[in-house]
Formats: C-alpha cells, sequence, structure tokens
C-alpha cells in the first residue's frame, strides 16, 4: 500500500492514541446533514426555497419570512442506527436505539402595512433549536488472522529505548510492555511478542454517540414587496462525541506462554461553537421559488478527554496495569469547519403541492485545527493540517424533495438526498457516499398541526482498527440508520 494510502486508512482507526486530534475528527464535525423538523427530513431538506418551517434556519433563514402568522413547534427522534461488520468472511450486525429533540423553535411574525413600511410586508423573530448531526452508531466484529494489534505496537515501538517506552507510549505499547504482552528484543529499541505462532481469535466492539445541536439563537426574516425573502440567523453549536472501544484476542496456539489480551480505550469530545446563516428567496412569479444562502465557517472551542487500558492473560496468570498508572490525556484546542453554500429551487404545483431541489457546495479541506493562544502546551497541528489539505475535496451534495396536496388538511411527503464523498479519488479512500431516502405525512387540524416523517441513511467504509498494512487490522462496514420523527406544532 502507497504511503500517502496508509495515512489516510490510519484516519479511520479508533485505537485511542496518546494525541486524540486528527484528520477524522475534522471530517466528523464537517459531513454535517440536514435536521430539524419532520416535515424538513420527510423532503430530504429539500423544500428551503418553499420556507414557513423553522429548519430554514439552519439551511436558508430567509424562509422563516414565509411565515404569516406566529409558530410554535417541537419535534421528537426515534434513531435506531445498525452496522454490519464483515471481517474475514464472518458478519456481524449491532443495533441500538436512541431517543433525543430534534427540534423546539418559536416564531413571532410582525404583519406590516407596505405602505407604511416601504413596502415591507412582515418581519419574524425566531429562536430555536434543530440537531443537525447524530454521531450514534455500534459494531462489532469477530474472526481469525495470522497477526495482532501486538505487532502494530511494535512497529510503533521500535527504536525507543526501554527506559522511554511508558513516557512516548504510553497508550499503546508502554500498556503492552507493563503487562508482559510485549517484551524487549535482543537490543535496546527492539521489541518482540510471545504470541509468535497460530492465529488470534480478534474481537472489537466500538460504541459512539453523541451529536451536533445547533441552536439558532436569533433569527430574523422579512418579506420585501411579496417578491423578496431576506433572513439572517446567529448560532450556537453545541458538540457532543463519546467513543468507547473493546479490543479483545485469543492465541489458539496451547505453546504460547501469552494466551489473550484485552485492550480498552475511551474518548470524550465536548465542543462549542458559532456560525452565521444569511439567505434570500426570489419568487419571480406565484409559481417559482429561488434561493441563495451563506453559511460562515464554524469556529469551535473543543476539549478532549482520552484513555486507554489493557491487561493480559498468560501462563503465569493474569497480569494488570496498576491503577495509578492507567494513562489519561486531555486537550483543549480550537477546531474551523468550513462554511458552505446553498442553492434552491422550487414549483408550487396549485393545488397539487409543491416540488423543490437545492445543491449544496462544501470544501471539506477549509477545516483547520489551531492551539488555544493561551495554552500551556501549544501544538502547531501542522501535519494535521496538511493531512486535510491532502485527503479532502471540495464536494456539491445534492436533494429533492416532493410534498402532495391531498385535501386542505393532509399533506404527503418523500425525498432524496446525495452527499457524496469527500475524499480526493488519489488518496485511496473507499468511503461510499451517504444516500437518504424519506418520506412523511403531514396533517392541518387548523390551529395545530402534526407530521410524521421517517427517514433511511445508508452508506459503506472500509474500517481499518491498527495498522493497515497488517492482517487483522481491516474490516468493511455498512451502516444503515432509521430515523422516524414526530413534530407537532401551533400557528396563532
Amino acid at each position: 500500500m502507497k504511503a500517502a494510502q496508509v495515512l489516510i486508512c490510519l484516519a479511520f482507526m479508533s485505537t485511542v492514541t496518546s494525541f486524540a486530534q486528527n484528520e477524522d475528527d475534522a471530517l466528523r464535525n464537517s459531513l454535517i446533514f440536514f435536521g430539524g423538523t419532520a416535515r424538513n427530513m420527510g423532503t430530504a431538506g429539500a423544500l428551503t426555497a418553499m420556507g414557513a418551517d423553522f429548519s430554514n434556519a439552519s439551511q436558508n433563514p430567509a424562509g422563516l419570512a414565509r411565515f404569516t402568522k406566529s409558530n410554535v413547534s417541537f419535534s421528537q427522534n426515534l434513531e435506531l442506527p445498525s452496522v454490519t461488520a464483515s471481517f474475514y468472511g464472518n458478519e456481524n450486525n449491532e443495533f441500538k436505539a436512541s431517543y433525543n429533540f430534534s427540534n423546539i423553535s418559536y416564531v413571532k411574525a410582525y404583519t406590516l402595512q407596505p405602505e407604511k413600511f416601504n413596502n415591507w410586508y412582515s418581519v419574524q423573530l425566531g429562536i430555536g433549536m434543530n440537531r443537525i448531526k447524530s454521531f450514534n452508531e455500534e459494531f462489532r466484529y469477530e474472526g481469525q488472522a495470522d497477526s495482532s494489534i501486538l505487532h502494530s505496537f511494535i512497529r510503533d515501538a521500535t527504536g525507543t529505548p526501554q527506559a522511554y517506552i511508558y513516557d512516548d507510549h504510553p497508550f499503546t505499547a508502554g500498556l503492552a510492555y507493563d503487562v508482559f504482552a510485549i517484551d524487549p528484543g535482543g537490543v535496546d529499541g527492539e521489541y518482540t511478542t510471545a504470541f509468535q505462532n497460530g492465529m488470534a481469535t480478534h474481537e472489537r466492539s466500538i460504541n459512539r454517540k453523541g451529536g451536533i445541536t445547533e441552536f439558532n439563537v436569533f433569527t430574523l426574516s422579512g418579506n420585501y414587496a411579496n417578491k423578496l425573502l431576506l433572513g439572517c440567523s446567529f448560532n450556537f453549536l453545541l458538540n457532543r462525541y463519546t467513543e468507547t472501544l473493546v479490543h479483545s484476542e485469543t492465541y489458539d496456539d496451547a505453546s504460547n506462554w501469552l494466551n489473550s489480551i484485552n485492550y480498552t480505550g475511551r474518548l470524550d469530545i465536548g465542543g462549542k461553537g458559532i456560525n452565521v446563516k444569511i439567505g434570500g428567496i426570489y419568487m419571480p412569479t406565484d409559481n417559482i421559488r429561488i434561493g441563495l444562502s451563506a453559511e460562515t465557517p464554524t469556529y469551535y472551542w473543543m476539549n478532549d478527554y482520552w484513555t486507554n487500558n489493557m491487561s493480559a492473560q498468560t501462563d503465569d496468570g493474569g497480569k494488570y496495569v496498576a491503577s495509578g498508572n492507567v494513562p489519561t490525556g486531555s486537550y483543549q484546542y480550537n477546531l474551523k469547519v468550513p462554511g458552505r453554500a446553498r442553492m434552491s429551487l422550487a414549483y408550487v404545483l396549485p393545488k397539487f403541492g409543491s416540488i423543490g431541489a437545492e445543491v449544496e457546495y462544501v470544501d471539506y479541506g477549509n477545516s483547520k485545527f489551531r492551539s488555544r493562544s493561551n495554552s500551556l502546551s501549544p501544538y502547531s497541528f501542522s501535519a494535521e493540517n496538511t493531512q486535510i489539505d491532502n485527503i479532502y475535496k471540495p464536494a456539491v451534495n445534492a436533494k429533492i424533495g416532493l410534498e402532495a396536496r391531498i385535501n386542505k388538511q393532509l399533506y404527503l411527503r418523500s425525498g432524496f438526498a446525495y452527499y457524496t464523498s469527500s475524499y480526493n479519488k488519489s488518496s485511496g479512500n473507499s468511503l461510499s457516499p451517504n444516500l437518504f431516502v424519506t418520506g412523511g405525512a403531514g396533517y392541518n387540524f387548523g390551529l395545530i398541526y402534526l407530521d410524521m416523517a421517517y427517514v433511511l441513511q445508508s452508506s459503506k467504509k472500509t474500517y481499518y482498527a491498527y495498522d493497515p498494512t497488517l492482517n487483522g487490522s481491516r474490516s468493511e462496514l455498512n451502516f444503515k440508520n432509521s430515523q422516524v420523527l414526530i413534530s407537532v406544532g401551533a400557528r396563532f
């Protein structure tokens, strides 16, 4: 494998190391989809040019200018992600469920007299939140290979004197050395392991949870001449991510002094960010809506905490790391994720509903790490930022949605979204596009309305547990996430 491909594969390693921030963290926080209300989710976020939905505050805030009445809404989301992991011919499926609020909002609409306010027909003030990204997933694989994660640790530690192995590799080789899973070689700086013969049964489980919630602290929109809608939103983002790792190996050759190992890790990330969105929607005719919007980069203040541990079973019994020697790490830093631009188009079908589409441009290579200005241990992040420049590319994401009017009360919805791969072809990465198929329905009771939606997201990627040039590191993941949303709102 080419050196560049090795670096890219390492971005998918969940083995928590002594410095957790890397290009994978940048992509996780910049690969944002659509969220919010059941109406928006049921149409794959494609009807932003139609407006009158608080989710527009996260895509094109000019859409709030379509509210002619004040509006309050809240949305609940049942998330059901499943992952099928393939490892050396074995397949395993893991499923989990989680519940959260995906939207809470209030919009106050003010009707104006255009002859008194220079042709402005209305103004809207909004506040609320939209959940725009989920990190929830869990997967596990099991199978046999003729190599071990210990061989990866040995490669990493080769050249490090024994006296410094705890200092230089505290979360990997240092732990393995402490529990006798790796041993000194014939020369200082060389290492070996008692696992020399037979096969290793690998079992690894990863549990990820969290998400990104965008709080629209202040959203302002207005309707000018019933032809031009304008809007802006000022946003605060709350970012939470937790990953736990359990990696076990059992060696089948009874002549090996080392019988098994158990390696664990945990990574906790918390972040707070800010951004601004502006947008406009032009209505050249009663049936056509054309929308444009732009979003500034999001600036995050991030805090990471990580820890690892290891134990081993040998012919001499169990070997463990003393509780006081279990390593932990933490770091505070800044992260900028790229802004994006969106263009949307909608067409109103009189008495039949509407159809809409949206395209989004985002350059994933514009993410950047930066040390805090007041950091006691500053770090340049030059290698990580160079890697981001080298492997990520600009992308154009597309969505299309339909809202069919069955009668004055009942609406049916559907949508499709395609988020292209964020990697350059030359990188050798096999991350597939993210595909969304959506559907839903809405019923207007008058003052109260009820919306429901179903969203199916699917993607595939290659996962590397450690050094990708070693057998036993690679598995294939098939990810599917079903979401069921219910929104309740009132217009008054």
